[in-house]
């Protein structure tokens, strides 16, 4: 961690009004503790642990932080969820991280929220609760946690503020150690945002159908046995297969996506193939596959017993580019490798020609990529409605509109 990466970023509604300041002094109070532990907990000097928003900072000068820090702490209250800045804090660090940002999200219940009311979807699956350490005392004092909040427990006497000290070394612990099992993931602020910028995570969303995408190709850290690193960054979003091609592979399919009329989202393998080989969820999917992943033989295998599932809201799409001289050198070896996972499907070799077959077998080009990916997204949609609405009418506005014959 460099001098400039803070170990956390709180995050809070600021309280609206000339007197905000004042009000929101014992979230400064709370910023400043929460800092001083967590720096003796990771070593770093207690200026540098972590990043508050002042009421002087500019509209946007948190973002650079944001793009800096490790861990993401929101203070849970009311107002924390109809607060736009907040719900674009969400997001950008949703952004930053990836797919699976929840573990290192550490919210903090600072006022609880009213009886009968629930999170928003984007924090339902972020644990409040803190593992628990100790016995009955430490049970109680979690119980009076979540039941007043830490804010209502920071503002007893002094002499009374144990189970306060108790809450903010656990919170400090657990920022301590997501920031120890999380990698560095440097990423730009202009990575951050895309043509719509940062949306408010709490806010309710245009009804977009939902297509997943799953990515599954080596990393530069983990790379097939004589592979070339060129293509590969530190995650598997970095992967740039087509040389000519702007921007990585993912940046691409989401971009295809949102122009289709869907909202993208994206999903680790580990995750989809849970779904998909178990049926556990069903959703339009598509899995985009380098082919030099394909000498992993667990992973093969994984693809493998997707394939015997047959789901037909899913679709399968391998790269194969050619402007890779590598991937030239060794074209009829991979070809080999993605005939035998994906396209042994009696469907894919009955029908050669067919978008679903051409996919399975390895695509060259950018430009046909593009074209794959348009028409195996549409199709997989009207697929799943026909699995879950056989019985219902077809809606209307679908896009693509169309019926899928011979895909």
């Amino acid at each position: 961690m460099t001098d400039s990466n803070p170990v956390f970023f709180l995050s809070y509604a600021r309280t609206p009004g000339p007197q905000g300041a004042d009000a929101d002094q014992p979230v400064f109070s709370f910023f400043e503790e929460l800092g001083e532990q967590v720096a003796r907990l990771t070593g770093v000097p207690a200026e540098q642990a972590g990043h508050v928003d002042r009421p002087d900072t500019g509209s946007n000068g948190w973002l650079s932080k944001l793009t800096a820090s490790s861990v993401f702490v929101p203070l849970y209250a009311p107002r924390y969820f109809t607060d736009p800045l907040s719900g674009r804090q969400w997001t950008a660090f949703k952004r930053h991280v990836g797919p699976d940002y929840g573990r290192a999200v550490v919210p903090v219940v600072w006022i609880p929220h009213r009886q009968g009311t629930t999170l928003p979807l984007a924090a339902l699956d972020i644990p409040t609760h803190l593992p628990l350490e100790g016995g009955d005392e430490e049970r109680r004092a979690q119980d009076h946690y979540a039941e007043s909040g830490l804010y209502q427990l920071m503002e007893v006497e002094e002499d009374d503020q144990r189970t306060y000290r108790a809450i903010l070394g656990r919170l400090a612990r657990r920022i301590a150690r997501v920031w120890e099992d999380t990698p560095t993931r440097p990423v730009s602020i202009e990575r951050l945002t895309d043509r719509r910028g940062l949306l408010d995570a709490f806010a309710p969303q245009p009804s977009r159908p939902i297509l997943r995408i799953t990515v599954i190709a080596p990393t530069a850290g983990r790379l097939p046995p004589g592979r070339d690193a060129i293509s590969y960054g530190s995650d598997i979003e970095s992967w740039q297969p087509y040389r000519t091609a702007r921007g990585t592979l993912t940046q691409q399919a989401f971009a295809l996506a949102r122009n289709l009329g869907f909202e993208p989202e994206l999903i680790p393998f580990d995750k989809a193939y849970e779904s998909i080989a178990h049926c556990k969820f069903i959703a339009p999917s598509m899995l985009v596959v380098d082919a030099w992943i394909l000498d992993d033989v667990r992973i093969a295998e994984q693809l493998r017993h997707i394939v015997r599932a047959d789901r037909p809201w899913l679709a399968m799409m391998a790269v194969l580019a050619e402007d890779d001289p590598q991937t030239r050198r060794h074209e009829t070896r991979l070809r080999s490798l993605l005939e035998t996972t994906l396209s042994r499907h009696q469907h894919l070799r009955e029908m050669p020609s067919t978008a679903r077959g051409t996919a399975a077998r390895g695509i060259p080009r950018a430009d046909a990529f593009a074209w794959l990916f348009a028409e195996l997204a549409k199709s997989c949609h009207l697929r799943f409605l026909d699995s879950v609405q056989a019985v219902s009418p077809r809606p209307t506005g679908i896009p693509g509109g169309r019926r899928p014959t011979s895909d």
